[in-house]
C-alpha cells in the first residue's frame, strides 16, 4: 500500500461516517423491535435504537459497532427469559440481511 492511501485511511472518523442501511435490514430491525417491544426484559432505549434503525436513519460507524453488541445482548436475555421463537427468528432474519451486504458505508456526515 502507498503511502497516499495509508494517510487516507488514518483519517477515516467512525464519528463522521455513517451506515446506510438497506430495506431488507432496515425491515429486519422493524422486524426485531415488533418482536421485543412489550418485553420486560428488553432494555427500552436498545427498543428505541432498533425502532430508530428500522426507519431508515443513518448511524455513525461508532454507534452502529458499539451498539450492535448491546443489541444482541438485550435480545438473547429476551429469548432465554421468554423462549420467543419470533425473536430468535427476528434475530437470524437481520444476521442473514447484514451479511447478504444489507449496508453501505455512506457520505461523511457533520461531527455534532
Amino acid at each position: 500500500m502507498t503511502k497516499s492511501h495509508t494517510r487516507s485511511i488514518d483519517k477515516l472518523d467512525p464519528y463522521t461516517l455513517s451506515i446506510d442501511f438497506a430495506l431488507d435490514v432496515r425491515q429486519a430491525f422493524g422486524d426485531l423491535a415488533a418482536a421485543v417491544h412489550f418485553s420486560e426484559h428488553f432494555d427500552p432505549d436498545m427498543l428505541l435504537v432498533l425502532q430508530e434503525w428500522a426507519h431508515a436513519a443513518r448511524p455513525a460507524v461508532h454507534d452502529v459497532i458499539s451498539t450492535l453488541p448491546a443489541v444482541a445482548e438485550q435480545t438473547f436475555r429476551h429469548i432465554a427469559a421468554t423462549q420467543d421463537k419470533r425473536a430468535l427468528d427476528a434475530w437470524h432474519e437481520l444476521q442473514s440481511a447484514l451479511l447478504e451486504g444489507g449496508f453501505s458505508i455512506a457520505n461523511i456526515r457533520s461531527r455534532s
